[in-house]
């Protein structure tokens, strides 16, 4: 006895199309936040290569904060507000800089990504 049943072999095009708008998705969205992370990451760098050199701590925050923007300048992350996302902290230890800020960014229509950042590294004296 023949059997007549035929097996589907692969997706079949509603599969396929469903497959097409979840990879894109996914493709955009990392497109989006990669920028975000690399920015992070780039800024926390520059935040412990300075809680890494000595003699920061007794700075004013006015020179601080230039020195955190020459060097974000100097390492190309731009649109980047230092005196709105930066705290300086005088602690009884010593000195902080509390790096705390998030960034929306537009995914499609009105659906945002929303990214929240959090460092905080201590000054030396």
């Amino acid at each position: 006895m023949t059997s007549n049943r035929h097996q589907q072999r692969g997706l079949a095009m509603g599969g396929w199309l469903l497959f097409i708008v979840v990879f894109g998705m996914v493709i955009t969205m990392g497109m989006k936040l990669a920028p975000l992370y690399l920015d992070h990451n780039t800024m926390s760098g520059v935040l412990d290569g300075m809680a890494a050199e000595d003699g920061l701590a007794g700075k004013r925050k006015a020179d601080l904060q230039g020195m955190i923007e020459q060097r974000f300048k100097i390492n190309n992350v731009r649109g980047f507000n230092v005196k709105d996302n930066i705290e300086i902290k005088r602690t009884k230890n010593g000195t902080e800089l509390v790096m705390d800020y998030e960034v929306r960014q537009n995914l499609f229509y009105n659906v945002d990504l929303v990214t929240y950042f959090d460092k905080t590294v201590e000054l030396r004296n």
